[in-house]
């Protein structure tokens, strides 16, 4: 018997060597990849000593660092003194009740030195001297540049220039004065008609206000326009028929009134339902004059008259009704522009985040491995499905159109469409309650059961005919009230888009109901099939109905390959993929030939899965792309762009929620002869509530941060602003957008962690 152990263990001294070994293989490995890592990133460390880009690095730091929100008007103060260039006068004594400067000597020969001392300016002011020479012509000369001190005084030294002469020259001091405080804020007004006179821009007692023009660069007149803040308001030419190709009313046709440029307009001009409109013209007087018309005390202090010249209206000048008062200090544009885009952008993904977790919530169960992969259904009702899910699609569009087209008798005149709106539900009403009465005395017949039927789709297609009917009263009631509200006419326009958005998706949901329909009494044939038939027969019926489903599967499929290829080929397209459908149904119903039925839940669960997952390997801002090019620049195509992928993420993330569900529930609700969505309902959805509501403020979260990157490419929100003075370098205007993007994603995070400690 040998004495050898039967358990060799390593000696200390070898499993210590090994570690060591590795541990220097690690560090060796990990050198290598870091060093190929700064190769290819082309890190080059040399350029941070080149001065010009650290000039520039601080430049633009500094200008982070100072966000363009509040704007002050500037006074320009220039202060002067007499000098001569030699020495042949006297010089005068300064005024010293104002900012004064000082000159030592008061004259000098070219080359000569003199000290320039200045007080009474702004404190900390930087400022520059300039000499301004005796001639003929506006010329200064920069002598030195100076900074104030804390009492407002300075003190420097130039050198006299070359410029001899024997009248008296000057040296002058040059500042800007930031004017007014935030505790004394100043009016300041700017002559925006560059009349020379303080023009409020509110229409007078009379009802009547003259504007004379700036004509600028047009030379003969040819149309006028009238353009209020948000609107062009009127547009009238003489003798032009032309359509401008720029400026307010671009693309306008105008209204022709004839070659006089000096006239009255009739009502029938005017009278387009605006509170202003212009009621004459005298453009052949100097300068020319148009007078406007409206009900006193309308403020038209942002409104412009705009002139068109006569060839092609192709050159125009505006000229604004009223001045601009305004108080200095104030926020700046850019502030104002930047609150406007940053609620913009927390709208935006509000309405991306509520639509994406409306329709990720019913999507997610069906990526859900634990509730789907015990679904299946018998192989008569899957072909039968399949045959009847595309006719009604196509049955239900075909019936939305009709009922448009119905709806359309009683959209021209007020009292037939609300008594649409009233009698046809009230008709709905009681046709359902006879189709389907609470209490029955025997079981109905097979015919009655058929008129039953036959009502409640006459009543389902007139609920369609209402739908159109509520969609255009709609639209026309938040139209009238955008009028009249005001401030709050966004109200109104948001009852108007509930309008559209009916028009716009009533044929989607009528074609989805259709196929809910028939793929109902499919269901219901296919029951009644299994039952009153042979087993034998059915399955010899299957085989038929499985080839005809498949092959309309695969027409289906290629028809959408065609759409996007546009192949051309009805044989490739159309004839091949029949063929190959059929066979493949067939073969899948020789398979389950001996089969009850076939598992179905999986395949869904799979193909919803390749979905999501697809959508979410798309970046939102190639989404945004489409949809900018879909529906045109702004938020809504952000938020459509942003929607999509909150969708596809969120549902991912819900799929997985639901498959981490404690399984005991969900037996115990099975056993007691639960539907699947009594399942659903009672032992799913207790489990998921608190994880989904923390996902879905994680998401909102996201898509506040997202839609900033979203505006880069036209989606709207503050990422187009930002996007626009950074590629101006306007970088203190984008510290202002970057300042309230952190401000906004920090306060989303507290809210959210807050909201998530209340409820999850």
């Amino acid at each position: 018997m040998s004495d050898r152990p039967t358990n060799l263990v390593p000696a200390p001294e070898k499993r210590s060597a090994r570690r060591w070994m590795i541990i220097v293989l690690s560090l060796a490995l990990g050198f290598v990849v870091y060093a190929f890592s700064v190769q290819a990133t082309d890190v080059d460390l040399s350029q941070i000593k080149d001065e010009t880009r650290r000039e520039q690095l601080f430049r633009i730091l500094r200008a982070l660092a100072h966000p363009d929100l509040v704007q002050f008007d500037i006074e320009e103060i220039t202060v002067t003194v007499d000098l001569y260039v030699p020495c042949s006068g006297v010089i005068p004594e300064a005024d010293l009740t104002e900012p004064y400067i000082i000159v030592s000597p008061s004259c000098g020969n070219p080359g000569d030195l003199v000290t320039i001392e200045g007080f009474g300016f702004q404190p900390a002011t930087s400022a520059g001297i300039d000499f301004v020479p005796d001639s003929e012509f506006a010329i200064t000369l920069l002598l030195a540049r100076f900074e104030t001190d804390a009492d407002g005084r300075f003190s420097v030294e130039a050198e006299l220039p070359a410029r001899e002469s024997e009248n008296p020259q000057q040296i002058q001091a040059r500042t800007k004065t930031e004017v007014g405080t935030w505790t004394n804020r100043v009016s300041v007004w700017t002559d925006a008609n560059a009349n020379g006179i303080e023009d409020t821009g509110i229409m007078p007692d009379s009802g009547e206000l003259v504007i004379e023009v700036d004509t600028g660069r047009v030379v003969n007149i040819g149309a006028v326009a009238l353009v209020s803040p948000n609107d062009l308001v009127q547009f009238v030419a003489f003798g032009n028929e032309n359509i401008p190709r720029s400026g307010p009313a671009q693309g306008e046709i105008p209204l022709d009134v004839g070659p006089s440029l000096d006239q009255t307009f009739s009502g029938d001009v005017t009278g387009n339902g605006s509170e202003v409109v212009i009621s004459s013209t005298d453009l052949a007087a100097e300068p020319p004059q148009v007078t406007i018309s409206g009900k006193p005390g309308i403020d038209l202090s942002e409104w412009e008259v705009v002139v068109y010249d006569t060839t092609e209206l192709n050159r125009f000048d505006r000229t604004a009704v009223g001045d601009l008062f305004a108080l200095s200090p104030r926020l700046s544009e850019n502030a104002l522009n930047t609150w406007d885009k940053i609620i913009e952008t927390v709208a935006l993904a509000f309405l991306a985040t509520t639509v994406g977790t409306l329709l990720a919530i019913p999507l997610s169960f069906m990526a859900a491995r634990n509730l789907m992969r015990d679904i299946s259904t018998p192989v008569t009702n899957l072909a039968l499905n399949l045959l009847a899910i595309p006719a009604g699609l196509v049955a239900g569009a075909v019936l939305a159109g009709w009922a448009s087209d119905i709806s359309e008798l009683f959209v021209d005149n007020w009292l037939m469409l609300l008594a649409g709106i009233i009698v046809i539900p009230v008709a709905i009403l009681y046709a359902f309650r006879w189709a389907i009465p609470e209490v029955e005395d025997e079981p109905p017949s097979g015919r009655l059961k058929a008129i039953r039927g036959g009502v409640l789709g006459v009543a389902a297609f007139a609920g369609t005919v209402v739908m159109y009917l509520l969609s255009e009263l709609s639209r026309d009631v938040g139209g009238w009230l955008a009028e009249r509200l005001g401030v709050f006419a966004f109200l109104g326009r948001f009852i108007a888009t509930i309008g559209e958005l009916l028009t716009a998706f009533l044929v989607v949901v009528a074609a989805l109901l259709g196929a809910g329909v028939f793929a109902n009494l499919a269901g219901k044939l296919g029951y009644s099939l299994r039952t009153r038939l042979p087993a034998a027969v059915v399955r010899t019926i299957n085989l038929p109905l499985a080839s005809a489903a498949g092959g309309v599967v695969a027409v289906i499929i290629g028809a959408v390959i065609e759409w996007f290829y546009e192949i051309g080929n009805p044989t490739r397209t159309f004839w091949i993929p029949l063929i190959i459908g059929a066979l493949i149904g067939l073969a899948l119903a020789i398979r389950a030939y001996r089969k009850e039925s076939v598992s179905v839940g999986l395949v869904i669960y799979y193909a919803a899965r390749t979905l999501f997952n697809t959508l979410r390997s798309i970046e939102p801002l190639v989404m945004g792309i489409v949809f900018v090019v879909w529906v045109g620049f702004g938020p809504f195509a952000g938020s459509l762009a942003l929607a999509l992928h909150t969708t596809a993420a969120l549902a991912k993330l819900y799929s997985e929620q639901v498959e981490s569900i404690s399984a005991g529930p969900l037996e115990a609700v099975r056993a007691t002869g639960a539907t699947r969505l009594q399942t659903v309902v009672y032992a799913v959805v207790p489990q998921i509530v608190p994880p989904y509501i923390s996902f879905t403020m994680y998401r909102w979260d996201i898509n506040v941060r997202m839609s900033t990157i979203i505006g880069f490419v036209g989606g709207g929100g503050i990422g187009f602003l930002l996007q626009q003075n950074i590629n101006l370098l306007q970088y203190r205007a984008a510290a202002a957008q970057m300042l309230a993007i952190a401000i906004v994603v920090a306060s989303m995070d507290y809210i959210s962690a807050r909201l998530r400690e209340r409820l999850v």
